[in-house]
C-alpha cells in the first residue's frame, strides 16, 4: 500500500512540474517597441518673426502745372524706365507763351545792342565836346536798363520752357506704376496726384524683433565666435510667402539695417533686409515671414518632435538599456523644419530611445526593442 501511495504522489508531483513547464512557456511575450539612435547634423539656430515688403522708392507722381489732362502714354502695372512721359497736360497755351517770352527777349536784346551802340557814339562825341557828360551818362543809363530787361526777358524764357516741360510728366525713376488716379480729359491743377510710382527692382523686408531676443541671439553668436547682422556670416536671412493653402515659398534677401535704438512704446527694435525682385515677382506691403540667422551647432543630437513627451517636469523621452526602458529628462532646443528637435543635454549619440508611444511605456520596463536605422 505504502508503494502505491509512493508512486501515485510521484505521477502527482510530475504532472505538477510539467503544469508549472506548460504555464510558463504560455507567459505573454514582451512587448515590442521601435528603438533608434539619434540623429548628429549641423544646424543653424534663428529666430521667426512676421514682417512686410516695401519698394525701394516710391514716389507720388503729381502735376506741377494746371490743364487738361490730354494724354495718358502708360497703363495701370506697367514697367516704365526713368525720363519716359507718363502724361501730357494740354501743352498748347503754355507753347504759345515760350513763343511770347522768345520773342520778348530778342525784342529786349535787339534795344540793348541800340542802347550799346549809341553809347559808343556819345562816349567817342565825348572826347571832342560835341556832346555833354550828362547826355553820356544818360546813355549809360540807357544801357544798363536794356541789360536788366534783357536778364529778365531771359527769365521770362526759361519759366515758360519750364512750364512747358511740366505738360510732360516724366518717370523719375525705373518702377511700376500704380492706376491711374485721374483720367484724361480731366482738368488738373498743381499738385494733382495722377499715378504712384513704385520702383521695386529691390524691395525691403522690414520687421522686429524683441530687444531682449536680439541681445540674446548677439550674445549666443558671440559665444560662437560669430556676430549677427549686416557683413556677418549671417548676413543672409530666409524669407517665406505662403499662400491660402499654407505652402511656403523661400527667398533670401540680406541685411541692411539694425535701428539704432529700440522702440520704447513696444521694446522692439526694427530691422531690414534686401531682396532682389528682378523677377517683379513680389509686390509692395505683401506680408512675409523673416527666419533670422544667429548660430551655429555643429553635429547636433536630433529625435524626432514625436519621440518626446511632456510632463509637470517638463520634457522627456525613454531610453532602453540591456532591453530595459529608463525615463530621463532631456533639456531641448531648436525645431527643425523636418519635425525633428536639437536634444541639448540628456541623450548621447550613441544610445537607443523609443521613437513613439510613449503613453504605453513605463520606467523599469523589461521591453523586446526593435532597432531601426537612424535616418540621415
Amino acid at each position: 500500500m505504502k508503494r502505491v501511495i509512493n508512486i501515485a504522489l510521484t505521477i502527482l508531483v510530475a504532472v505538477f512540474v510539467a503544469a508549472c513547464a506548460e504555464k510558463e512557456v504560455k507567459q505573454a511575450p514582451l512587448p515590442q517597441y521601435s528603438v533608434e539612435k539619434p540623429e548628429l547634423r549641423d544646424i543653424v539656430y534663428h529666430l521667426d518673426y512676421p514682417g512686410f515688403l516695401q519698394s525701394e522708392q516710391v514716389v507720388d507722381i503729381i502735376s506741377r502745372t494746371e490743364g487738361y489732362l490730354e494724354k495718358m502714354n502708360v497703363k495701370p502695372g506697367q514697367n516704365v524706365k526713368e525720363g519716359d512721359v507718363l502724361f501730357v497736360i494740354e501743352p498748347k497755351n503754355y507753347e504759345d507763351k515760350l513763343k511770347e517770352a522768345e520773342a520778348s527777349l530778342e525784342t529786349a536784346k535787339a534795344n540793348l545792342r541800340l542802347a550799346e551802340t549809341t553809347l559808343e557814339r556819345m562816349q567817342e562825341a565825348a572826347k571832342s565836346q560835341a556832346v555833354s557828360e550828362l547826355d553820356v551818362i544818360q546813355a549809360q543809363t540807357q544801357v544798363d536798363l536794356c541789360k536788366a530787361a534783357v536778364k529778365k526777358a531771359e527769365s521770362g524764357k526759361s519759366l515758360a520752357a519750364t512750364n512747358l516741360d511740366y505738360c510732360y510728366v516724366k518717370a523719375p525713376c525705373s518702377g511700376r506704376v500704380s492706376v491711374n488716379k485721374v483720367d484724361a480729359g480731366n482738368y488738373v491743377t498743381p499738385k494733382t496726384l495722377l499715378a504712384t510710382l513704385y520702383k521695386d527692382d529691390n524691395l525691403y523686408v522690414n520687421f522686429s524683433i524683441e530687444a531682449s531676443k536680439l541681445i540674446w541671439a548677439q550674445a549666443q553668436a558671440k559665444s560662437s565666435n560669430l556676430k549677427l547682422g549686416k557683413g556677418s556670416k549671417f548676413e543672409t536671412v530666409n524669407v517665406y510667402l505662403s499662400d491660402s493653402q499654407g505652402n511656403k515659398y523661400p527667398y533670401q534677401a540680406k541685411l541692411d539695417y539694425l535701428a539704432p535704438s529700440s522702440d520704447i512704446s513696444t521694446g522692439t527694435v526694427d530691422m531690414r533686409a534686401v531682396l532682389n525682385n528682378s523677377s517683379k515677382e513680389l509686390n509692395n506691403g505683401v506680408v512675409v515671414n523673416i527666419s533670422l540667422p544667429f548660430k551655429n551647432v555643429e553635429k547636433a543630437v536630433l529625435i524626432p518632435e514625436s519621440s518626446i513627451g511632456t510632463d509637470q517636469s517638463g520634457r522627456y523621452i525613454y531610453v532602453v538599456k540591456n532591453d530595459t526602458v529608463r525615463y530621463r529628462s532631456v533639456q531641448v532646443g531648436q525645431l527643425e523644419a523636418d519635425n525633428k528637435r536639437e536634444i541639448i543635454k540628456g541623450l548621447e549619440a550613441d544610445e537607443w530611445y523609443i521613437t513613439q508611444a510613449l503613453t504605453k511605456v513605463r520606467n523599469g520596463q523589461a521591453i523586446k526593442p526593435i532597432e531601426k536605422e537612424t535616418s540621415k
